[in-house]
């Protein structure tokens, strides 16, 4: 059965980020192109960074010393643990805003970040016209994440005149710099038709470059041509893996399309006594389970009780 497309845009909403290994974030893939890579921080900065993630708060202070005479690394490192992206118990969104407003004057990347919290209204109301403004302003300074999320307050109309085009246009820039939130969202323009014809071959090029920098929604959608076979040659074994990528990456609704897949696998073919991919199916529907809607969550639960109970009748085999 084909599965429906469901889409996010990347670039509008994405935090940029600088601090490598945390909870929240993966290390940068090696394959990361100049585009992306935002401006430098000190090691003297994320080591304090780390201690404060495992609870030592004097790596709090050390990095609100740093802070607060001017170093724009720390500045920027504070409103990311602070921020949505930052481990739970630290998080102080209006803290984290405050922050990049201090070293936006200094770094595109706190610009991109600043414009955000307006968009989001963190603090207060939401204010897209601004958020347009600072990311307009992060774009001239050489930040290409600003191009494609200015792009998408165009495409939306909020904040700026509804615009498609150049919307489309904006995202096309920023991809064609390698930035992967913007390849992720142009490979959607495309599949939708908004701003340019809709072309699926076009859709699955940028999907295929984002996902190959770890663009977890490219990795999702694009695990759904291949599934469907829409322009390609299906290939379900191939969905699996982009769809186990991207769940690694936070795209949790990858999960019961994977139980699902795993489950269906193992029915069809299993050694005697092999329960492995049955297990790693019951897995994913638990994940499934976990984060289901309300009106999703006794289906799914259902679905889980099949799988334990064929499970508990093969291990008496």
């Amino acid at each position: 059965m084909p599965v429906r497309y469901i889409v996010v845009a990347s670039a509008v909403g994405s935090l940029a980020m600088v601090f490598p290994g945390s909870t929240a974030l993966a290390e940068p893939a090696a394959s990361k192109r100049a585009a992306e890579i935002p401006a430098a921080v000190g090691n003297d900065v994320i080591a304090p960074a780390r201690r404060w993630i495992k609870g030592d708060l004097s790596g709090r202070s050390d990095l609100e010393s740093l802070a607060a005479s001017g170093r724009s690394d720390a500045q920027e490192m504070l409103g990311e643990l602070l921020g949505p992206i930052g481990p739970a118990p630290l998080r102080d969104e209006a803290a984290a805003c405050g922050w990049f407003a201090k070293a936006a004057t200094s770094r595109a990347d706190s610009m991109h970040n600043l414009a955000l919290c307006a968009e989001k209204g963190v603090g207060g109301t939401p204010n897209p016209a601004r958020a347009a403004i600072l990311y307009q302003q992060a774009a001239e300074r050489g930040y290409p994440k600003s191009m494609c999320a200015l792009g998408n307050l165009y495409i939306a109309g909020r904040g700026v005149p509804k615009d498609e085009g150049k919307g489309a246009e904006l995202c096309r820039q920023a991809a064609l710099l390698g930035e992967p939130d913007a390849e992720t969202d142009l490979g959607n323009l495309y599949l939708r038709g908004t701003g340019v014809p809709r072309d699926m071959v076009q859709a699955r090029h940028w999907y295929e470059l984002a996902a190959a920098q770890g663009q977890p929604n490219a990795q999702f959608v694009l695990g759904q041509i291949y599934w469907n076979g829409d322009g390609v040659q299906r290939n379900r074994a191939k969905s699996a893996e982009l769809w186990k990528a991207a769940y690694q990456r936070g795209r949790v609704d990858a999960a019961p399309l994977l139980a699902t897949w795993l489950f269906t696998n193992w029915m069809s073919a299993h050694p005697v006594g092999d329960l492995t991919g049955l297990d790693e199916a019951i897995q994913y529907q638990e994940a499934a389970v976990r984060n289901a809607l309300e009106s999703e969550k006794a289906d799914r639960q259902n679905q889980l009780d099949v799988m334990l109970a064929i499970r508990s009748a093969a291990a008496k085999k």
